[in-house]
């Protein structure tokens, strides 16, 4: 008898194809056991209830801040008590950043099957027609922005809802003051104030478009026309500076204002989980530890399309060669990354400031409004999920 595992991921070509294209390998190797994947949007990845999805599935692919919620539901298995010791450390040795314990939050409810974080990306051969390098440093990026402009190009600034609380969460981080649980604010007003005019010097040298795009659509414009030079903050996809891609962008570290340029970007990421309705929990896990084992992240899996979680890979010569030096270029970023707050709760008070954020950018208004409502939802949030434990 087969048994049937049903799981549920995000819906790109790195979410998606290196799981989908490997489960016929796997099966292979597990003849009892054959895997399904589906896909849902980028938007639902970071927002869509994940007790909803556990109750359908017996693998998801989650964002890390949901294992807030898993605690308090217990939607989600520990997987600590069902891995042996030695791949536990493996999977400690092989974190990227801080990728492997943003999913360790009174359980480990995932695994770091993919990585990422907020990075800089630019068009190399615009870059070099301006006469610039990669920035390296804020005033460099204002530099180039206004290089930029002066050519009749861009920057750009994908400024979406979630991506302006991203935004708002790496300045913050990257200026020494991080979004803590138990600070009072979500971030100090004097910093606020200070992280939203960085935040405005940028988004007036970007593509006035990109105030509502994601990082996907950012990237795709940058791969479709000439007009767009430099992103200075925004997730990174590996897919878009690999071999093949045509024009092939640039990843780098990102360059803040903060005395160490390259840290605090937000952790991103994707972690594999196994839902607390299972009914196939030893099979679950089989295929938990054979998705990450290193030789196939840094090989089947990079080669679907996959981003990988494991250290082995993003050092690997042959990723990097392939890959753009993607991995290499942008690793000391993800090292000194920023681990966002994951309580229950967080993920709506945190939605709720990039909201009033990504409305500031588009319309202008009362900043100091602005800094009070997303204080004074996230105390709010702070306070029950201290309620709760």
């Amino acid at each position: 008898m087969t048994v049937l595992l049903r799981g549920i991921t995000w819906d790109h070509a790195r979410g998606y194809a290196p799981l989908a294209e490997n489960t016929e390998a796997f099966s292979k190797e597990y003849p009892g056991i054959r895997v399904e994947w589906s896909r849902r949007s980028l938007r639902d990845f970071g927002v869509q209830p994940v007790e909803d999805l556990a109750r359908d599935y017996d693998l998801l692919v989650i964002d890390h801040p949901f294992t807030g919620r898993a605690r308090t539901l217990g939607c989600l298995k520990d997987l600590r008590p069902l891995l042996p010791e030695d791949f536990l450390a493996l999977m400690e040795r092989q974190s990227v950043g801080p990728s492997t314990r943003s999913y360790d939050f009174g359980g480990l409810f995932a695994m770091p099957t993919d990585a990422a974080c907020q990075v800089a990306c630019c068009r190399p051969d615009l870059v070099e027609r301006l006469d610039s390098e990669v920035p390296r440093t804020y005033d460099e990026v204002l530099s180039l922005g206004a290089k930029a402009r002066s050519a009749g190009k861009w920057l750009a600034m994908p400024s979406c809802q979630s991506d302006s609380a991203c935004l708002v969460a790496t300045m913050a981080a990257n200026l020494g003051y991080p979004i803590e649980v138990g600070a009072g604010d979500l971030v100090e007003r004097p910093v606020f104030r200070e992280v939203l005019d960085y935040l405005r010097a940028l988004a007036d040298l970007s593509i006035p478009q990109s105030r509502d795009w994601n990082p996907i659509a950012t990237f795709d414009a940058m791969s479709s026309g000439d007009e767009i030079v430099y992103v200075p903050f925004a997730f990174g996809y590996s897919n878009y500076a690999r071999k093949g891609a045509d024009p092939r962008l640039k990843f780098a570290n990102i360059a803040g204002p903060g005395a160490d340029p390259a840290a605090g970007a937000i952790l991103g990421g994707a972690g594999m989980a196994i839902s607390a309705d299972c009914r196939h929990v030893d099979e679950a896990v089989t295929y938990l530890k054979w998705v990450h084992r290193p030789e196939h992240q840094a090989t089947a899996y990079f080669e679907a399309g996959g981003q990988p979680g494991l250290r082995d890979a993003w050092i690997d010569p042959a990723v990097n060669a392939l890959g753009g030096n993607f991995f290499q270029d942008t690793l000391e970023t993800i090292e000194k990354a920023y681990l966002r707050p994951r309580f229950d709760g967080f993920i709506p008070a945190f939605e709720h400031m990039g909201l009033l954020v990504h409305r500031w950018l588009k319309n202008g208004g009362d900043r100091d409004a602005l800094i009070a409502d997303a204080n004074t939802t996230f105390a709010k949030a702070c306070e029950t999920a201290a309620q709760l434990h």
